[in-house]
């Protein structure tokens, strides 16, 4: 039957179904929830997260600090020259926030100025300039001396540079004299102590100049004067006597001249040297002179058209005149005590090295 009632539907059209309205239930009336008594505030509010339904959606939260601008001060260490003394200085720090240095101390530098520095970073970039300048060192004082009477030639002179600059110092010139010798450093660099430099002069008038401890016997009256070929005091010492010598000068027009003692000296004519044994025992005998060999061919060096002494020995008796130019076979050398140089051109023939000019030497 039940076959037979499912082919009977499947057979027979559908009626159709009319609009018959369907019933509606009734709505229920919410009753409004009494609050309670006293509210209740909880512990810490609930926090919903937000749900993102987007991956494409981000969700800023609201009034975010934003964090302050970098600053950078750079401060360079320079000389008065502008020449880097040290590598530069970076400072960091946020706009309107103070800057915190302190400028280096530099070895032989003194802070002079600065260029450019603010309490404050105004900038997100700035820059400043620190200057130094090198410190003094200590003066270097010369001395100008006759080195023959240790008399003061001029006021000393004083010289001033930098610490640690090179100086390089040359002899002043002395009218009527010519440098002997200096004593001191010459060249180098202005320190933290004070250098001395001393510099001995000769009277030009002097070509030689020998300290002895003899004695001179006056065969004659002689005059004496203030030095030699100076003015006359206007008494003598009588003829027969016997005087203590302390120097022998030689001048370059060839005269002697005896130093007595202070600023007395008397010409060396009508007199006669001698080492007198009963007033000084112990006195030496002549010096005699080993020259080394020394083979080299020059000239006299002297003034054109004027003539220079030669001598016997080193500061002994005058042996001749040779003009300018003059051509020398010099056979020995002398340095004396005093560093000077004598070539020995003859058996009894010396000529000092200041008035002689070597040949080159022919080099093979």
């Amino acid at each position: 039957m039940a076959f037979f009632d499912w082919l009977r539907r499947l057979i027979e059209p559908k009626p159709q179904r009319e609009n018959i309205p369907q019933p509606v239930a009734p709505q229920r009336r919410h009753q409004p929830i009494p609050a309670p008594a006293e509210p209740v505030a909880p512990s810490q509010p609930a926090v919903t997260p937000p749900v993102l339904t987007d991956h494409a959606i981000t969700l800023k939260p609201a009034h975010q600090p934003q964090p302050e601008p970098t600053a950078t001060l750079v401060i360079r260490l320079v000389d008065e020259h502008n020449r880097p003394l040290q590598p530069a200085l970076i400072l960091t720090g946020s706009l309107n926030h103070p800057v915190h240095c302190r400028f280096p101390e530099i070895p032989g530098y003194a802070l002079s100025r600065i260029h450019g520095f603010t309490q404050d970073f105004i900038s997100t970039y700035g820059l400043t300039t620190a200057i130094y300048r090198r410190l003094l060192g200590k003066p270097i004082i010369a001395y100008l001396v006759d080195f023959d009477s240790g008399r003061l030639l001029a006021l000393p002179q004083i010289h001033r540079g930098a610490l640690s600059t090179t100086y390089a110092l040359t002899p002043p010139v002395v009218n009527g004299y010519h440098i002997f010798q200096a004593q001191g450093p010459q060249r180098g660099k202005f320190s933290t102590c004070v250098q001395r430099v001393v510099y001995f002069y000769r009277l030009d008038s002097w070509e030689t100049v020998q300290h002895v401890h003899q004695y001179v016997f006056l065969q004659a009256d002689h005059l004496v004067y203030d030095e030699p070929n100076g003015t006359a005091y206007g008494y003598q010492f009588p003829a027969d006597s016997l005087w203590r010598l302390f120097m022998i000068i030689t001048l370059t027009d060839g005269s002697v001249w005896f130093n007595l003692g202070g600023n007395q000296w008397l010409t060396a004519t009508d007199t006669a040297r001698r080492d007198h044994q009963l007033a000084h025992p112990a006195l030496a005998q002549k010096r005699s002179w080993h020259p080394k060999d020394f083979a080299r061919i020059g000239s006299v060096d002297y003034v054109p058209g004027a003539s220079v002494s030669i001598y016997t020995e080193p500061y002994g008796e005058t042996a001749g005149q040779l003009e300018h130019g003059e051509p020398l076979d010099i056979r020995g050398r002398i340095i004396d005590d005093q560093q000077l140089i004598w070539y020995q051109i003859g058996p009894e023939a010396y000529i000092n090295a200041r008035y002689v000019r070597l040949a080159p030497v022919e080099t093979i």
